[in-house]
């Protein structure tokens, strides 16, 4: 036998109660989803068009990265491999930089050593979040053709201080 309140509730469908509560527990569902900036949704690294090669030797690719960081802390870039015409090189350096917040900066890494030093393509793996992480795994492509020698008046870049010794 059901008592008369129980009657009139079962009557009027969901209760108000019922209502704040699923309420109480979506609110914090959403600040969590909104505390998560524009890190989570794409990389924010891209190929600027410049770019280097060793012509002989060591065989080095030397390329300009632009870096926007569209958010209030300061991002962390971890460079994980450089993918020269689907061949993995054994290093990328500088393995990680900072941008600032609300900032676009300039990189140069360099990679290598290849077995040659062809036209072709050339894709970015790293990760990138707030200093300390979590950070998000991406990447960043460009086609290349006839880029200069290194050391030659055409190419305005040098491989990064402290890279390839020697080179």
């Amino acid at each position: 036998m059901t008592s008369k309140p129980e009657a009139s509730q079962a009557k009027k469908g969901v209760s108000r109660r019922t209502v704040v509560v699923g309420t109480a527990w979506a609110v914090p569902a959403i600040v969590v989803a909104s505390a998560a900036p524009a890190m989570a949704l794409s990389g924010p690294v891209t190929f600027t068009g410049v770019g280097c090669k060793s012509p002989g030797g060591q065989k080095i690719y030397v390329f300009q990265l632009s870096v926007t960081n569209d958010n209030n802390v300061a991002l962390q870039l971890n460079s994980t491999s450089l993918v020269i015409n689907g061949v993995t090189g054994p290093t990328v350096c500088p393995a990680s930089g900072t941008i600032g917040p609300h900032s676009t900066q300039l990189i140069t890494i360099a990679g290598g050593l290849f077995a040659d030093s062809a036209n072709g393509t050339a894709t970015l793996n790293y990760t990138f979040g707030p200093v300390g992480g979590p950070f998000v795994a991406s990447s960043a492509s460009t086609g290349f053709n006839n880029l200069p020698p290194l050391q030659n008046p055409a190419c305005p870049l040098n491989i990064p201080a402290g890279c390839f010794p020697g080179a």
